[in-house]
């Protein structure tokens, strides 16, 4: 992806790619390849191309617009609703899979998609983007810390289990607290 994305002749880069870890790679690439000057859109199915009801070739229609568009960010493009009438393009650091088998499973988190795609190629932009620029040359961040832990705070929890991962080595603790992000407040001297 990095390689192809820095060629002059190519106009930008689709990736398909199984539905279960889609958002996961998608915020991966957003960080790892910095000065992105052409889009990186990534695009799978949540109902395999063997089936009646597949979204796969209008999944791949609307990316495919997406990936010669006048846009640089990396994301997402799949189903907008249950029908084939749009796709959504969605950043990758704000995109999330709500939903094991549902067509439209794919939605933005604190943000409002880039864009709303039709399989005719009619993008109508709804958020903010970066546009396509030639004269950037992007550049290939490595080295992700693997030794990171996500603790799911839960009522009752008790915040030992913070000092288990810190005794254990760990380099950074992800909390995924209550609501609007809440522990008790038992857990804050701890944090």
């Amino acid at each position: 992806c990095f390689e192809e994305i820095r060629k002059p002749e190519v106009k930008g880069v689709l990736l398909t790619h199984g539905t279960d870890t889609l958002h996961y790679t998608a915020a991966a690439l957003s960080f790892m390849i910095r000065d992105l000057n052409k889009p990186i859109v990534l695009v799978g199915a949540q109902r395999s191309s063997d089936r009646g009801s597949s979204d796969a070739p209008s999944n791949l229609i609307c990316a495919s617009h997406v990936a010669l568009a006048d846009v640089a960010e990396v994301g997402i493009c799949m189903h907008a609703s249950t029908s084939d009438e749009n796709c959504l393009f969605n950043r990758g650091t704000r995109v999330r899979k709500m939903h094991s088998s549902r067509r439209d499973a794919f939605r933005p988190i604190n943000d409002l998609p880039i864009a709303k795609v039709s399989q005719e190629g009619k993008i109508e932009w709804l958020g903010t983007h970066a546009p396509r620029n030639e004269s950037r040359v992007p550049t290939l961040v490595t080295g992700f810390e693997e030794n990171i832990a996500l603790i799911k705070f839960v009522p009752g929890s008790h915040p030992s289990v913070l000092e288990f991962h810190v005794k254990n080595g760990a380099k950074g603790i992800l909390i995924e607290g209550t609501g609007l992000g809440h522990v008790s407040e038992e857990w804050i001297p701890a944090i």
